[in-house]
Parts: structure tokens; C-alpha cells; sequence
């Protein structure tokens, strides 16, 4: 495949995955930012805020932003770290855990709304087998 035709693919496959961006971010409640938090705290439980920043490359400042909105919404408590008083970790709340799901829930079924009604048999078995070509490009390089 030559050069232009690899461009001209890469141009097409992000002016129809955007559309499909939007919507989904369209359905959810919570920003990315503090999606990306909730969803880090369920994989890794409590964390500071500085290791939080440091894992989503953004700095202490912003992420201070973030986890006072997700405490202030009652998403989030910070606790005393039990190894070192000085330090505060950030911890998900059961209510976090519920608007995070409810978020999922709502990504997803606005997609699964959107197969069933938009595509038919060929097109769904078409988009199955899409998917790991499509997970490979996500991964890192290396």
C-alpha cells in the first residue's frame, strides 16, 4: 500500500471514529478527566493525588482540580496514608464506583442501541472482526 493510500485510509478512519467519540462522550455525566481518575482508583484502590498526576501526565495543580470536584460530588474521600501521616490518599466512594458504572452504561447502551438499530447481520460481523485490528492500533509502539 503506498504512501498516499495509508494516509488517505488514516484520514478516513478518524473522520468515522470521531462522530462516534463525540456521541459516546455526549452520553456520559462525568468528564474524561474524571473518569480517567475514578477508573484508575478502581484498578489500583487508593492513591495520592500526586501519584494520580503523575499517571495521567498532568500536573498536581489540575489534578488537585479534579479530585476536589470528584469529592465535592462525593466521589472521592481522602483518608490519612496509614505508612506516612503526612500524606493524603484518594480513595473511591461507593457512589463513585455508581456514577462510574452508570457512565459505562451509558456509553455502552447508546453503542448497543446504535448497532442493532444502524447495521445489519454483515455490517455486525463486519465490526467483530474489526475490533482486535482495531485494539492493535491503540497499542504502544515498540
Amino acid at each position: 500500500m503506498d504512501d498516499s493510500t495509508v494516509a488517505e485510509l488514516a484520514f478516513d478512519l478518524r473522520a468515522a471514529l470521531a462522530p462516534i467519540y463525540r456521541r459516546l462522550t455526549a452520553e456520559k455525566d462525568l468528564p474524561l478527566g474524571q473518569t480517567r481518575v475514578l477508573n484508575a482508583l478502581v484498578r489500583h484502590g487508593g492513591a495520592t493525588s500526586s501519584a494520580l498526576a503523575g499517571a495521567e501526565h498532568i500536573t498536581p495543580q489540575s489534578m488537585a482540580a479534579i479530585v476536589a470536584e470528584l469529592e465535592a460530588r462525593g466521589y472521592v474521600q481522602r483518608e490519612q496514608d496509614p505508612d506516612d501521616g503526612r500524606r493524603r490518599v484518594v480513595r473511591i466512594t461507593a457512589d463513585g464506583r455508581e456514577a462510574l458504572e452508570r457512565d459505562r452504561n451509558a456509553m455502552s447502551g447508546w453503542l448497543a442501541s446504535a448497532i442493532v438499530e444502524q447495521l445489519d447481520a454483515r455490517e455486525v460481523a463486519t465490526l467483530a472482526a474489526s475490533i482486535p485490528v482495531l485494539h492493535k492500533l491503540g497499542l504502544p509502539r515498540g
